[in-house]
């Protein structure tokens, strides 16, 4: 008796174009399709408040530039890792031919939603490292804290009220935790 064996393909980027994955809500992590539900009205006040806080700090910066939680990063090829952050701040480059930016972010934002475990923050976080991104900050709504990692190992936690000072690319950048978490 014989048996066939399905060969499982991993996913490429170029798989997405023309598909009916949706582009909102999906990464793909070493080959693999990730799709999550989407996160909820707090977790985006969230995400967008660090938009504007990067948006306004990115201004009069010519040499810097920042993505919402819809931007795409390819930060891996063969197997192919697409990574979406809530939100980022970068060194500004040419704009990209295609849909995604080949390059990891300076600093990468995550906020916590129900669907996220420690395991996956501490994967995403090898995985944006290990690229070139120097900085992984972690917004947790539930206990309205940020911690911010960095590529040389140190760990920076705050919690609400503090305010934390920014940096290396974000230096004189200030995150008024009451203001990023703040109810609507």
């Amino acid at each position: 008796m014989s048996v066939m064996v399905a060969e499982k393909r991993l996913l490429r980027v170029d798989d997405l174009d023309g598909s009916e994955i949706p582009e909102k809500f999906a990464e793909i992590i070493e080959g693999e399709l990730i799709q999550t539900a989407p996160p909820g009205r707090y977790h985006n006040r969230i995400a967008s408040r660090f938009t504007f806080l990067f948006s306004d700090f990115c201004d009069g910066r010519s040499d810097l530039d920042f993505g919402t939680d819809n931007e795409g990063f390819l930060i891996g090829r063969d197997p192919d890792s697409l990574l979406s952050p809530d939100g980022c701040l970068f060194r500004r480059r040419p704009e990209p031919d295609g849909a995604w930016m080949e390059f990891a972010p300076e600093v990468v934002v995550e906020v916590l939603s129900p669907s996220n475990s420690p395991v996956e923050m501490a994967f995403k976080r090898r995985k944006y490292f290990a690229a070139g991104t120097e900085q992984f900050w972690i917004a947790d709504p539930e206990s309205k804290t940020l911690e911010i990692h960095f590529k040389d190992g140190r760990l920076l936690k705050a919690q609400e009220p503090d305010i934390v000072q920014g940096e290396g690319i974000a230096l004189g950048m200030e995150i008024r935790l009451e203001e990023i978490f703040r109810k609507p």
